[in-house]
């Protein structure tokens, strides 16, 4: 007997549902629902509603699932030029010639900015800053780029050339190799075999800070409380 009040409950059910399922009006999209339009509150439903449909029934804010990935932001990773390696910006500042008040290079704004690769400082070899740094530059197509060190000492005045006030740097910053020689103090350097190499940035040589280049060209750098100082 109570088997067979159980099979009749059933039965009603799925009646109620089909008539229910025939009633409501409106075709189903693709994904197997629409929205509501007419006579929604008959339905349990607010007008403009959207609502699943499902063998015969419906149903409330039951998500379909799909075969369609969703995409994540995770997934797209930055693909750096051939031939090419990544820069950035370093965070500190950039003081030159803390001896006579220090100029702050303010680096965000400059034209040919310092900028880091593999967590040393590169300085730009533009004339500017080869006239700030007191390096001597000399450049010919048969010889590439010649670099001196100088006995003048880094004066009162710097120079740095601006970047426009409307404009700012790159989001992703890439320097390549140069494929010209380099010469410092009239040694030809070994620059692809270098552990941290001259490159080119936005057509201007750029130098690696180490102690090793500074000490030949007679500069002296030093990093303290987020404050990069070069000085000599």
């Amino acid at each position: 007997m109570i088997l067979k009040k159980a099979i009749l409950t059933v039965a009603l059910l799925s009646l109620s549902f089909a008539s229910i399922s025939s009633a409501h009006p409106g075709r189903t999209d693709s994904k197997g629902g629409h929205t509501c339009r007419t006579n929604c509150a008959k339905w349990g439903l607010k007008d403009g509603e959207y609502h699943y449909h499902k063998g015969g029934g419906f149903f409330i804010g039951v998500d379909i699932p799909t075969n369609e990935p969703t995409p994540s932001t995770s997934d797209v990773e930055e693909t750096t030029p051939y031939g090419y390696v990544k820069v950035t910006l370093p965070t500190f500042k950039i003081y030159i010639n803390y001896k006579t008040g220090a100029s702050d290079a303010q680096n965000s704004t400059l034209e040919y900015p310092f900028f880091l690769y593999n967590d040393i400082i590169y300085a730009p070899l533009n004339y500017d800053m080869c006239s700030t740094l007191t390096i001597e530059n000399t450049w010919s197509n048969e010889v590439g780029l010649s670099l001196r060190k100088t006995d003048t000492e880094i004066g009162e005045g710097v120079h740095f050339q601006r970047i426009k006030a409307s404009s700012t740097q790159p989001t992703n910053m890439y320097a390549h190799l140069p494929t010209f020689n380099i010469f410092v103090n009239d040694v030809w350097v070994d620059n692809v075999n270098e552990e941290y190499p001259f490159l080119v940035y936005n057509d201007v040589t750029y130098y690696p800070m180490t102690w090793h280049f500074n000490s030949k060209f007679g500069l002296t750098t030093g990093l303290k409380d987020n404050r990069f100082d070069i000085f000599k």
